[in-house]
C-alpha cells in the first residue's frame, strides 16, 4: 500500500488557525464558517445540518453501498457568566467537565451583547501578600474563581451590567506554541487537533486525486463537550464510522502523547470489535511495515 504525501506545514497552519478561533460548546458560529471555508477551498462538497454540524462527502467509484465516515468535534470547554459581583467581576459556571484549576490565570474573551470584552480568571484570594497561606489553602472550585474584566470596577458596575449579562459565553485564549522540537502546547487540543489532521488527511487526498472506493463523509460536530456527539450528523447510509479525538493520559490508561491510539473502550462501554480489529491490522501492515 502506497501512503499518500502528508503537507505538514499546512496541518500546523491550520491547527493555529483553529486554536485562534474560540469555540466553546455552543458558540460555534465562527468555526462553523470557517471549516466550510476551508472545505470549499479543498472543492469537497458539504452541508451544514439543522443542528449545526457539518457532513461533508468525499465521492467514491462504487454506488450503491454502505459509506463511511470519520468524525470530530470543533467544540471545546469554555464557560458562561452567571453573575456580575458588586465589585464588577463576574461569576462563571463551566461549559463542559472541567476543573477551575486549569482556568485559573487564563485570558479570557467574555462575548457580551455590545462588543466582546477581555479578562483573566483569578482565584478569590489571589495575592500571596493579602492573603498568606490562604492562597494554598482555599478550596478549588467554580465558586472559588472570578473574571477580573479589563474595564473599570464598582465606580462603573452600571456599565457593566448593561454590557455583560448573565449566559455571556466565556472562552479561553488558546495560547498556542510550537517549540524548536516540534511540541505543540496549547488549550483546546482537544479536538483542534484532531479538526486540523483530518482537514490534512482530506487535503492530501485531494492533492494525489486518491480515487476512493466508496463515499466517506467527513462530520464535524459542534456539542461534543456536553455530552452531544455525532449521532445528529450519521444517516442510515453509513457503516462504520472512527472517531478522532484525544486519548488521556494517567495511570493505568494504555495511551501516549507520542503515538496514536486506538481505543478499544470508554466509560460507556467497548467499541465495535470488528472494526478496531480492522484498525489494528491497517497499523501493523502499514505504519508498522514501512
Amino acid at each position: 500500500m502506497n501512503l499518500v504525501p502528508i503537507d505538514s506545514g499546512y496541518l500546523k497552519q491550520t491547527l493555529i488557525e483553529l486554536l485562534n478561533i474560540h469555540s466553546p460548546s455552543g458558540y460555534t458560529d465562527q468555526i462553523v464558517h470557517y471549516v466550510g471555508q476551508e472545505l470549499q477551498n479543498l472543492g469537497i462538497a458539504h452541508n451544514v445540518t439543522r443542528r449545526g454540524a457539518i457532513r461533508a462527502t468525499l465521492k467514491g467509484r462504487i454506488r450503491d453501498t454502505l459509506d463511511r465516515a470519520v468524525a470530530v468535534h470543533l467544540d471545546t470547554l469554555g464557560a458562561m457568566v452567571r453573575k456580575v459581583k458588586a465589585s464588577g467581576r463576574l461569576a462563571i459556571a463551566p461549559v463542559g467537565n472541567w476543573s477551575s484549576r486549569f482556568a485559573e490565570g487564563g485570558r479570557v474573551t467574555i462575548f457580551a451583547e455590545n462588543g466582546p470584552k477581555r479578562g483573566t480568571v483569578l482565584p478569590l484570594k489571589s495575592s500571596g501578600h493579602a492573603y498568606g497561606d490562604q492562597v494554598d489553602t482555599q478550596p478549588i472550585s467554580w465558586d472559588h474563581v472570578e473574571i477580573r474584566v479589563d474595564e473599570k470596577g464598582p465606580e462603573n458596575i452600571a456599565v457593566l451590567r448593561n454590557d455583560i449579562q448573565v449566559g455571556d459565553f466565556v472562552a479561553f485564549d488558546a495560547m498556542p506554541e510550537i517549540s524548536p522540537g516540534g511540541f505543540i502546547n496549547a488549550r483546546h487540543l482537544d479536538n483542534k487537533a484532531g479538526v486540523a489532521i483530518l482537514l490534512t488527511v482530506a487535503n492530501a487526498i485531494k492533492q494525489a486525486q486518491v480515487n476512493l472506493p466508496i463515499d466517506c463523509h467527513l462530520i464535524f460536530t459542534i456539542f461534543e463537550e456536553v455530552g452531544s456527539g455525532a449521532s445528529a450528523a450519521v444517516y442510515g447510509d453509513v457503516a462504520e464510522m472512527v472517531v478522532i479525538d484525544h486519548a488521556p493520559v494517567a495511570p493505568n490508561q494504555n495511551a501516549t502523547e507520542f503515538c496514536a491510539t486506538v481505543g478499544m473502550m470508554d466509560q460507556s462501554g467497548p467499541f465495535d470489535y470488528h472494526l478496531n480489529r480492522k484498525l489494528l491490522a491497517i497499523v501493523r501492515n502499514t505504519v508498522l511495515a514501512s
